[in-house]
């Protein structure tokens, strides 16, 4: 017994030691700690002038009208008229840009499936604008070399928006900005692209879509309306930057 006691003792005496050696674990801030400290390190390094000048806020409110995920949950929900309604608008759009011709599917081609997607367009307040309906094609089933062979379209670059803001901030110039609307279906298609009739909207001959503008899903849309908006450009005498593939400077 005495010796089972001085087995004991001993190892409770060098089970402290070991403890007592062992360095104690380095101290590390919590979660919301780290988050305060990156906040005040970076609120450090904004200049006092951006920090005082205003206050901005911003709320988001959101409707509680459901967007159909399929053509038949949009042709039978609770929303149905103005779904239809969206649909026939788009029909009516894409028949008066003239974005296809029906024709017969050549031999050892494949026409390519599309999808309605719907989307409910919110005012500021969150009230509701109108229903909007796109047809869009499935792009991700194109082939390349048959369907499409480049698909680059530059962006303009963030050191060239920024010249033209300080430009016209020093000489007191007006800066106009504009969005067109359905930009991509006015691009002018190189290749042979044929389509499926849109669900909803065929006319049951069999015939398919051939394609002679961009329509959105295209993965050579952005390109497309990127050479015709350029073109229409030059046509007005504008200049292509050669710093930036997306400037055009016209001297008058």
């Amino acid at each position: 017994i005495e010796r089972e006691k001085t087995k004991s003792v001993s190892q409770s005496d060098d089970s402290s030691e070991s403890e007592e050696d062992e360095e104690p674990p380095p101290h590390r801030p919590s979660i919301n700690t780290q988050q305060r400290l990156l906040r005040d390190r970076i609120q450090l390094q904004v200049p006092y002038r951006y920090r005082s000048d205003y206050v901005m806020s911003s709320t988001s409110i959101q409707h509680d009208i459901a967007e159909p995920e399929s053509f038949s949950e949009a042709t039978t929900g609770v929303n149905s008229k103005e779904w239809k309604r969206a649909m026939e608008n788009e029909i009516a759009s894409l028949a008066e840009n003239q974005t296809w011709s029906l024709v017969n599917l050549p031999e050892g081609r494949k026409a390519i499936q599309n999808k309605w997607i719907y989307k409910v367009k919110s005012n500021p307040d969150g009230s509701v604008d109108k229903f909007k309906a796109r047809l869009v094609i499935k792009g991700f089933s194109q082939r390349e070399g048959i369907d499409y062979s480049q698909t680059f379209s530059p962006v303009a670059k963030s050191a060239t928006i920024r010249s033209i803001i300080a430009l016209a901030a020093s000489e007191k110039m007006s800066l106009m900005q504009f969005d067109v609307s359905t930009a991509f279906l006015y691009g002018e298609l190189e290749e042979d692209i044929y389509m499926v009739q849109p669900e909803g909207y065929a006319d049951d001959s069999g015939r398919v879509c051939k394609l002679k503008k961009s329509l959105y899903g295209l993965k050579q849309a952005s390109r497309c309306w990127n050479n015709r908006f350029g073109s229409f450009l030059i046509s007005l005498g504008f200049k292509r930057s050669e710093a930036d593939p997306c400037l055009f400077i016209r001297v008058k």
